[in-house]
């Protein structure tokens, strides 16, 4: 089978290797439709894991099961991670800390021709016969989404501040209805527009109780704090790289009672209600993907959202 494998460097390589074995109470599963997603673009955190095969954001049809709750033919959305849900941090919601959640992973990785899924990731993997594949496989970016709005108390209306419009942000937006969205790039900020969002660039003539930081940029947050009113929160969805601050005095935070909110992938809790949305249709792929590939021109789409020319690519598979 055909999978796309990242070394150290930023390089992808789409490479050939065995169909993995269905694991005892697990699933193999043949993929229809996976992702790409933004976190896989840090270089510096991907090569942390080289070589490493990408993908998580996954849809795909059973083609071996030992769980009959997941007969062959079905179609499946399996989170990468699952808890054990019996833990002292599972009890109380921090699921993406929990050891089992941080061992488990699909096998190889979801951008390959299949991929086997563990009996204990099963406990965070949900059927979606109903589901067109390209939309299921956003189940797990929305999830990420669900959590952060989560964290920060499900905020709505205008004092909803969105920083960056990339994929994510359209998602947050989706879901924050009234939010304001800003962002630098002024296709970004047209396609959020005719998406029927607030979508404005960068100004500094409105200040937010709620702001939400899409990309790991310390100018992002920079101008989060910006447009931060006193005693705002700020979610931070994605880390700043290694090294890298906010040039603000620290005392501007404590005088302006600043939170921040961190929010690091999602746990069951999240993609269930991920899949609510996805079924209610609030969220549809072809609102956010912008770019329908075949596995073959990975490589080629990677090196162009990683340079922001295209919003989203989504790997296709026959």
């Amino acid at each position: 089978m055909k999978l796309a494998r990242y070394y150290a460097g930023g390089e992808l390589r789409i490479e050939e290797a065995p169909v993995p074995a269905c694991p005892a109470g697990g699933l193999l599963v043949r993929t229809e439709a996976c992702g790409l997603c933004s976190g896989e673009l840090m270089t510096w955190y991907l090569d942390r894991k080289a070589p490493h095969v990408i993908g998580h954001e996954v849809a795909g049809i059973v083609v071996e099961s030992e769980d009959s709750r997941f007969p062959v033919g079905c179609r499946v959305v399996p989170h990468h991670h699952a808890p054990c849900g019996n833990c002292e941090l599972c009890r109380r919601g921090a699921f993406v800390h929990c050891p089992t959640w941080k061992s488990t992973r699909l096998v190889p990785g979801g951008m390959a021709e299949f991929f086997a899924v563990s009996a204990e990731l099963l406990t965070d993997t949900h059927r979606a016969d109903d589901l067109n594949p390209r939309d299921a496989a956003l189940v797990e970016p929305l999830a990420c989404v669900c959590k952060q709005i989560r964290r920060l108390g499900n905020p709505c209306g205008d004092s909803v501040a969105i920083v960056g419009l990339g994929v994510m942000g359209l998602l947050h937006m989706q879901l924050l209805e009234g939010a304001v969205g800003f962002d630098i790039n002024e296709e970004r900020v047209d396609r959020a527009r005719r998406m029927g969002l607030d979508a404005r660039e960068n100004s500094l003539e409105h200040k937010f109780s709620n702001i939400v930081v899409m990309p790991g940029s310390e100018k992002a947050v920079e101008f989060a704090l910006d447009i931060a009113a006193p005693d705002a929160t700020i979610g931070l969805f994605a880390p700043l790289a290694p090294g890298a601050a906010p040039l603000h005095p620290w005392e501007d935070y404590y005088f302006n009672d600043i939170k921040w909110i961190n929010s690091y992938s999602c746990g069951p809790n999240d993609t269930a209600e991920a899949i609510s949305h996805i079924r209610a249709k609030r969220v549809k792929a072809l609102d956010v993907v912008s770019d329908f590939i075949p596995l073959d021109a990975l490589p080629m789409a990677y090196g162009k959202m990683q340079r922001g020319e295209i919003l989203k690519a989504m790997v296709v598979f026959d």
